[in-house]
Order: structure tokens, then C-alpha cells, then sequence
């Protein structure tokens, strides 16, 4: 938490005395309402609430309401703790101060909502209106214009992950019909990207009774498999808050570190095991081998691809997505030549429709475009652009199905839908570049999803 100093809270109020004041004539002279009933009618009503915390963690929840509710009570509505004064947020789950020193330093919340083009913080806060999207963001870095990504790929996210919650099994494992164990970490991981707690997540039991207690012995198995499975593991623990070092009895980074070979560099049986095991290292805070740098860098291809755990020639591009990103959570520079390499080669592998396939010349698919979205989100490629055409997330986000899901050969697809959440919560695997987003309008018939549910 970044603290000011004492004798700086009466600047600061004067500062934001002055900044309401200047944001309340903005709206009078924008003909913005500052009647808050204006906007409001019987309901049933929906909406959607993101939140960033000071870490960049972000959280997205859908809510709904009838009458009227105003936006403190939206966050209450949507889960979050709250110490406000009137319509002023004090903390959002701590974060912040207390309702008796609103204003104190510690307070750099701001919060706004989609304006269909750009985030907008009008004054007075007005009460929600259906189909809103407000959000709330705590930097000292303050505001949200081009701090906060555009608002349809949140909601993407959102009805992304209730089409999933529909999906999971009364044990609380999800089961994509070849790896039950697999497809519930990969739900563990897709849970934490947007803020949410894996013991709450399922009735009657929740994903982490099934994680911990039901299937505790197949976790074990799975993170003693194989580097990769202990990697995504552990990034599924990290984001989701659990304890990396004792989680179902076991030391994460420690499983992880079984499989390194000190004289090779690696993890496991190759790349793939190893760009894993980097990302599952990086999330839990820990150092990367420089030989590690260096054997990724040796099972490069030379047209900047990588195939999995070099079991092939072929590049394949959503494995090159994921050791770009473990090359940059390891501490290389992007402008190191086999990063760039690689983004080189992903650019050339990028189709019409903006979107990849696993390899070059295949149809785009969501899985293999969202982790591409992921690399580029952390190797901040061109990142003062329009963020919807540099990260191609109109080509996603058109892949989505009217019931939240993300199809695959036009079907809805578990793996597809749970690899597409991440992305579209701008979390990737490897470090987040410092962005400066912006969504013009022309580029948001995304919000219209794929009707088609079938082929």
C-alpha cells in the first residue's frame, strides 16, 4: 500500500474538493443528469462491477437489482466489503480507509463507468441504469481513461465464466471428457484471473473441496505427472490466494523444482514443461535459473516458433505464445532477439480474421488467439495503439456464444471457454507490460456475440 505522508492529507483534499468540483460543472455543461432517479425504472435490472486492487488484480461480478441502486450498494450487491461515506467509497475489501477518515491517504480509489467508447467519471455518481458497467480502480496512478482496458471484454469474461459456473459437476470438478483433474485447475486458473474464491465456487461442493478434499490424491498425481501440470497448478494456486507452499500438502515451487536438470536447464521433457514450470515459478514469486533463459532459447526454431517439448518440427503458435511469456516472467528483456523472434513469428501467423490456429495455416481458434492476446498483453507490443486491434480481441470476442460459452468447430467448448477468461481479464501468464489502453467505437461490434451455438 502506498502511504503519504501526513502533512499531505490537507492537499490532497483541497485536490479533490477541486477536482469534484470541476468534474460536477463537466457534467452540468454535458447536460450529464445529476438526478439519479432520471435513470432508473422497476426492473428486473443487470449490470456488471469491476474493481482493481493497487496489485492490478482485477474482479469482475454480474449483479442485478429491481428499483433503484446506487453504486455503493452495487459493490455490496456484488460481494465486495465496503466502508463508504454517503456515496463516497472509502475501502473496497480493506483496501483504502475507514468510513471515519474517508479521505485519508491511504484513499486513491477511483470509479467511473463504460460510456460505449471510454470510461467516464461523472459527478454526482449516478444511480446504475440497466446494462451498465462501472467500475472502480485503486492506483495512486489515478483515473481510469487508458488505465482500464474497454469494458466489453470484462463483460465477456463475466458471461464467460457463468456460462461455466452452469457447467461444473455436483462434486465441484469440471470434466471436459479426457482429463477431469486438468480441466478443474485450468477452472482454478480461469476463477482467480477475475477475483474469485474457489471454496465458494460450487454447490454443493466448490471447486477446491473437489481440488483438495474429494480428489486430493489425483492433485497430488497431477502437479507429479508432469512439470507443466505442476506449473499450472501452481499458477492456479497463487491467483486464487491459496497457500503455494502447503497446498494439498505440498510445496508448489518445491514439486516444481523436482523436474529442473541442472546440467540441461530445463524442466521435465522439454519446452513445454519448462515454459510451464517458468510461469507456475514466476506467479509464486520465485527465481528462475539463467539456465533455464538458455535452454528455452536453445529448442527455439529458427522461424521464432517453438513445438511442444520439441516432439515435433512444426512451430506451434500457442506453445510460442506460452514461452514467450515465461522467457519475459524469466527475466528476459522484450527486446531480447529470441523475443523478438518470436513475436515476429507470431505476427506472421496471425489470419484474416484476426485470429490464430494452433499452426500456421489453421483456422483461428479462441484457445490459441487468447493466449496469443496473453503474450502480447505481456510483452506490451505496441501498446499506446487502440488496444482492441493490437490485441486482436475483436476475433475473440466473436467467438463467443450468445449463453457466454466460447465455441470451438462452432460447438461450445469447456477448454476453450476457461482458456478465453484470462485473456480477456488482461491477466497473463508472464509479466503485465505497462499499457495504455484505448477502444474506439468502430471496433465494438464485439459486443454482439456468435448466435450459433452448433456447426
Amino acid at each position: 500500500m502506498c502511504v503519504k505522508p501526513a502533512t499531505n492529507r490537507r492537499w490532497l483534499s483541497l485536490v479533490l474538493s477541486s477536482a469534484i468540483g470541476l468534474l460536477f460543472i463537466a457534467a452540468l455543461s454535458m447536460g450529464i443528469s445529476t438526478d439519479k432517479t432520471l435513470a432508473q425504472g422497476p426492473g428486473p435490472h443487470s449490470a456488471h462491477v469491476v474493481v482493481q486492487f493497487i496489485d492490478g488484480d482485477t474482479a469482475v461480478r454480474p449483479i442485478t437489482w429491481t428499483g433503484t441502486i446506487s453504486r455503493v450498494a452495487a459493490l455490496k450487491a456484488a460481494g465486495f466489503t465496503v466502508e463508504h461515506n454517503g456515496d463516497a467509497v472509502c475501502s473496497i475489501e480493506g483496501e483504502g480507509c475507514p468510513d471515519t477518515d474517508c479521505f485519508c491517504p491511504d484513499n486513491w480509489w477511483t470509479q467511473g463507468q463504460w460510456a460505449g467508447t471510454v470510461w467516464d467519471m461523472p459527478y454526482p455518481s449516478p444511480n446504475l441504469a440497466d446494462g451498465d458497467v462501472i467500475a472502480f480502480r485503486n492506483s495512486t496512478n489515478w483515473g481510469l481513461t487508458g488505465k482500464l482496458p474497454a469494458a466489453p471484454t470484462y463483460v465477456a469474461a463475466s458471461d464467460a465464466l457463468e456460462w461455466m459456473r452452469g457447467q461444473q459437476r455436483p462434486d465441484g470438478s469440471y470434466d471436459d471428457g479426457f482429463d477431469k483433474t486438468g480441466a478443474s485447475v485450468r477452472a482454478l486458473i480461469a476463477l482467480g484471473s477475475a477475483g474469485y474464491d474457489p471454496a465458494e465456487w460450487g454447490n454443493p461442493n466448490s471447486l477446491l473441496d473437489f481440488l483438495t478434499v474429494t480428489s486430493a490424491t489425483a492433485t497430488v498425481d497431477y502437479a507429479a505427472t508432469s512439470a507443466a501440470g505442476a506449473g499450472k497448478l501452481a499458477v492456479g494456486a497463487v491467483w486464487t490466494g491459496q497457500t503455494v507452499t502447503d497446498f494439498v500438502g505440498m510445496n508448489l515451487p518445491v514439486s516444481i523444482t523436482a523436474y529442473y536438470s541442472p546440467t540441461a536447464g530445463g524442466y521435465g521433457d522439454g519446452s513445454g514443461d519448462t515454459a510451464w514450470a517458468t510461469v507456475g515459478l514466476h506467479a509464486a514469486g520465485e527465481d528462475i535459473p539463467t539456465q533455464t533463459i538458455d535452454f528455452l532459447k536453445s529448442a527455439q526454431n529458427p522461424d521464432g516458433g517453438w513445438s511442444w517439448n520439441e516432439w515435433g518440427t512444426d512451430s506451434e503458435i500457442q506453445h510460442t505464445a506460452t514461452c514467450v511469456q515465461a522467457l519475459l516472467a524469466a527475466g528476459e528483456p522484450v527486446t531480447a532477439t529470441e523475443v523478438i523472434s518470436a513475436l515476429a513469428f507470431i505476427d506472421g501467423a496471425k489470419n484474416g480474421d484476426g485470429g490464430y490456429g494452433y499452426q500456421v495455416g489453421d483456422a483461428s481458434d479462441a484457445d490459441t488467439t487468447a493466449v496469443v492476446i496473453q503474450s502480447l498483453l505481456s510483452a506490451g507490443q505496441n501498446p499506446a495503439g487502440n488496444w482492441c486491434t493490437t490485441v486482436r480481441c475483436h476475433y475473440l470476442l466473436s467467438e463467443q456464444a450468445a449463453d457466454g460459452s466460447f465455441l470451438f468447430w462452432g460447438s461450445p467448448s469447456l477448454y476453450a471457454t476457461q482458456e478465453a477468461i484470462p485473456a480477456l481479464m488482461h491477466r497473463p501468464y508472464g509479466p503485465l507490460a505497462s499499457w495504455t489502453y484505448n477502444c474506439y467505437g468502430s471496433y465494438l461490434p464485439l459486443i454482439t456475440k456468435n448466435t450459433n451455438s452448433t456447426p
